[in-house]
Parts: structure tokens; sequence; C-alpha cells
């Protein structure tokens, strides 16, 4: 079922398998950046989430303000309320802008304190294949 769609990002959810695909599609702007993460939230405070894909293939780069948001402001709150995800999988982004992005918002967290499992792919397929095991 289609949870939350913009111009910018989808987020569909399968009741099945209690799992959650977000596609960003396009460059956000400020405002569509955090309001599509807010939907991040809404989701796991009204759905049980055990699986988490996240789908950045066609993302682009992400304003440095809002990086720094998302890594101290967003990122905290998101991570205390997903203790009922087990795996989440990243399908990184094609666009070298939004690679760069990525990893500097990345760099702001601790991976070995996520609470799930996490992996990065470039293959979609296997990205899926692996959060629904």
């Amino acid at each position: 079922m289609v949870f939350y769609q913009s111009s910018c990002l989808e987020i569909y959810y399968e009741e099945t398998y209690k799992f959650v695909e977000t596609r960003w599609l396009r460059f956000a702007s400020s405002q569509e950046y955090r309001a599509s993460l807010a939907a991040y939230l809404e989701i796991i405070q009204t759905h049980e989430v055990r699986r988490w894909l996240g789908d950045y293939r066609q993302a682009r780069v992400v304003r440095l303000e809002d990086q720094q948001w998302a890594a101290l402001t967003w990122a905290p709150s998101f991570f205390s309320q997903a203790g009922n995800i087990e795996r989440m999988a990243k399908v990184n982004a094609r666009d070298i802008a939004s690679q760069i992005s990525a990893h500097n918002m990345k760099r702001d967290l601790n991976e070995d304190k996520l609470p799930f499992l996490f992996q990065e792919f470039d293959n979609y397929d296997q990205a899926r294949a692996w959060v629904l095991q």
C-alpha cells in the first residue's frame, strides 16, 4: 500500500512482511526533505515495521543545512523509535553528489549503535533479498 507520496518520495508498506520501502525520486527542497523525513517517523509510529529498504538510486544531493538537521535532530528521534526494526538496507544513489551527501550524513552517525542490522548495496534486488530474509 502507498503510505506517503510526493514529487520527491514514495513510501510503501507491506503488512505481510511488516516491510517499508522508501523510494527517493529526485532532488528535495528543504521543506520537502523535512516533510519526507517526518513521514518516516509517522510510519514507525502508526505501523509495525520490522524491515526497511531505502532506495536512493534516484536521490540527489541534500543541502548542507538539511544534512546537519537530519544527522543531529531527526536521526536521534528516528532511532529512538525504531526499536522494532530488525533489518534496514539502503540502495546507494547513482549520482556522485548524492553519494557524497549521504557519506557526510553517515559520518555523523555511529553505525555500531544502530538498533538494527544495516547494510548498503549498489544492487536493488540484492538489497531487497537481504532485508526480507
